[in-house]
């Protein structure tokens, strides 16, 4: 449901009870025979069932939900102490449609570009150009014993670092903002003690 929804936010989520379910609505609910709880937004509420999409999903849930199998409609969503409204209705079918032409429009676009964007972010020149002040900083956070490495640029997370494909994960663009090279020499330094940045815990 990116970026409708984002980790790691969370969600208000208001039981229907007596109200119509309506397309547009950002829905909670448990698929058929599927023991975890899905969140996408209602695009077709038919005698049959009830057709889902999320919203960064090109096609639609391959089952039919009945009202049973929803939980409640996910009405806002808090990070921290800041809340945050999701639209539903006709206005959140508005939102459905503005995401979904904005999709395609970047990955046109990105597509065209992509080969421009990996070899400038590849070089790290723009990163290096940076002043200080604005280069994205690794942050070690301890999660049940073990070291999490993110890239934060101000207080927002731009990139995760998987341990098990030993690579970072960083969103576009910013990846043109990050020295990879760099990066790994910080984790190495901070694996061999030589620097340490800890977070006590994930924003």
């Amino acid at each position: 449901m990116n970026p409708t929804l984002r980790e790691p936010e969370l969600m208000e989520i208001m039981p229907y009870d007596s109200r119509p379910l309506r397309v547009g609505d950002v829905a909670f609910f448990l698929p058929p025979k599927a023991y975890q709880p899905i969140v996408h937004r209602i695009i077709r509420v038919t005698p049959a069932g009830i057709s889902t999409l999320g919203d960064n999903n090109t096609q639609e849930d391959i089952f039919l939900l009945q009202p049973k199998d929803i939980k409640g409609q996910v009405v806002a969503v808090w990070r921290g102490q800041k809340r945050r409204e999701i639209a539903g209705g006709l206005q959140g079918r508005w939102r459905s449609r503005r995401l979904h032409w904005r999709r395609i429009l970047v990955n046109g676009v990105s597509h065209l570009l992509r080969p421009l964007y990996y070899a400038l972010s590849s070089c790290g020149l723009i990163a290096r150009l940076l002043p200080a002040p604005f280069r994205p900083r690794v942050v070690v956070f301890q999660t049940q014993g073990r070291d999490q490495f993110r890239l934060l640029l101000g207080q927002h997370i731009i990139g995760r670092y998987d341990d098990q494909k030993r690579q970072w994960h960083i969103r576009r663009p910013f990846r043109l903002l990050v020295d990879e090279r760099a990066l790994q020499m910080q984790q190495d330094e901070y694996r061999t003690g030589l620097f340490c940045l800890i977070g006590d815990s994930e924003p």
